[in-house]
């Protein structure tokens, strides 16, 4: 058995016209959930309730050590993030394995996401945190949330 690894799997969101992992990430987090709607009746039995599915969202979260503002590291930091909010603008977002060996370090132009693999679409930012505790690393937290349906990549 083959089981994936954490470490393969990344975010990718656009900023321009290229899709970027967000730097130093620690932790990603996609969440597919659907609404329900209680359908219980007379006939239902009493005792239980009973749904059906409703509406389906998702979101998806990512925790990451914050870069220096000089960091040259190609991945989005929290002031691109910070820009792309204030946009509040959908952007596009894939959830996919990294095309490149797990060792490798990322070329110049960043982590890319591996082709026909994963899950994509558009999201806006709903919260974005940095939180600096005495004596510790600096770290960022982005939320977002799905605008329309998750799809799998073509090919996947």
């Amino acid at each position: 058995m083959s089981v994936m690894k954490g470490g393969d799997l990344m975010l990718f969101v656009t900023s321009g016209n290229t899709k970027k992992a967000i730097a130093y990430a620690t932790s990603h987090t996609l969440t597919i959930s659907g609404d329900t709607k209680e359908t219980s009746s007379k006939d239902s039995g009493g005792k239980w309730q009973t749904s059906e599915v409703g509406v389906l969202s998702w979101t998806v979260t990512s925790e990451n050590l914050c870069a220096a503002a000089d960091d040259a590291n190609p991945g989005l930091g929290y002031d691109a993030l910070f820009t792309l909010m204030l946009n509040r603008e959908p952007i596009d977002a894939v959830f996919a394995l990294k095309a490149e060996d797990a060792d490798e370090v990322p070329s110049t132009a960043g982590w890319t996401p591996k082709t026909g693999d994963g899950y994509e679409g558009k999201v806006i930012i709903t919260n974005l945190e940095r939180n600096a505790p005495n004596g510790d690393n600096v770290t960022l937290k982005v939320d977002f949330t799905g605008v329309g349906a998750l799809t799998k990549v073509a090919g996947a």
